[in-house]
């Protein structure tokens, strides 16, 4: 009896069952790249939101997202995904017209980054578009960029969103520009900021965006450079989502 029951238990621990709350997602995107990461109902839904925007607010990168349950044997664990961090968003921002206090413009937005570990450093591919849409103060424009770097910052607040937030920071080089955001500088830094999702964000507390175009090139950006939170420079985001998901 004590052999049939060892035997049975053994048996056991190769089923597979469904890990609660994790799902494998794999985002692709139309620049040619894609990553596959382990994550929480929050998370999936904040990128499904980002995704959703990107269609929306259009600035000329889209991405697609599929899912599977995580499953590991019946005792075991299921392990986490290995790889860096990453930053997904999409949707819009405004900014003020130059000349005119008190009018704004609308920009839309789409970013994809990932690294491969869990410090900052190259990443795996990715685009940061910036598109302003016409018919506003500000003519019709369009910048593409490629990130090479990327530093996510987890613990700048004590707590994750939406109670705290975590931060991002990226490193592009400017590959086109067109209309009214033709001449940018080479390289573009910008920052980010997640405090949860739209519906969970607490209030007066969105997400937000900044930007610094630059003549110079530097491997990767200093914690807090370009910082979202700073009112001078930064931007909240009106429509649309950011999604950072620190390393594992």
């Amino acid at each position: 009896m004590a052999f049939a029951v060892a035997s049975l238990l053994t048996l056991g621990t190769a089923l597979p069952v469904a890990s609660l709350g994790l799902t494998e997602v794999t985002l692709s995107c139309d620049d040619g790249t894609s990553f596959s990461a382990t994550v929480d109902a929050d998370t999936l839904s904040g990128l499904t939101q980002a995704v959703e925007a990107m269609t929306l607010y259009p600035a000329g990168l889209n991405c697609t997202l599929t899912q599977s349950l995580v499953v590991h044997a019946l005792g075991g664990v299921a392990s986490a995904w290995p790889g860096g961090g990453f930053l997904v968003g999409g949707g819009r921002f405004q900014a003020g017209c130059p000349g005119h206090p008190g009018d704004l413009f609308w920009l839309n937005f789409a970013v994809s980054a990932h690294t491969e570990s869990a410090d900052p450093g190259q990443t795996k591919g990715g685009t940061f578009n910036l598109t302003i849409p016409e018919g506003q103060c500000v003519g019709q424009g369009h910048l593409t960029s490629k990130p090479t770097c990327l530093r996510i910052d987890a613990d700048r607040t004590p707590q994750p969103p939406p109670q705290g937030a975590y931060y991002a920071y990226l490193t592009s080089v400017v590959t086109q520009t067109s209309g009214s955001l033709d001449g940018i500088p080479p390289y573009i830094f910008s920052g980010w900021k997640d405090t949860g999702n739209p519906g969970k964000q607490l209030a007066d507390n969105p997400d937000r965006e900044a930007d610094v175009p630059s003549d110079s090139d530097r491997d990767c950006p200093p914690p807090s450079t370009p910082d979202p939170d700073d009112p001078g420079i930064s931007h909240p985001i009106v429509n649309g989502n950011i999604t950072i998901h620190p390393a594992q």
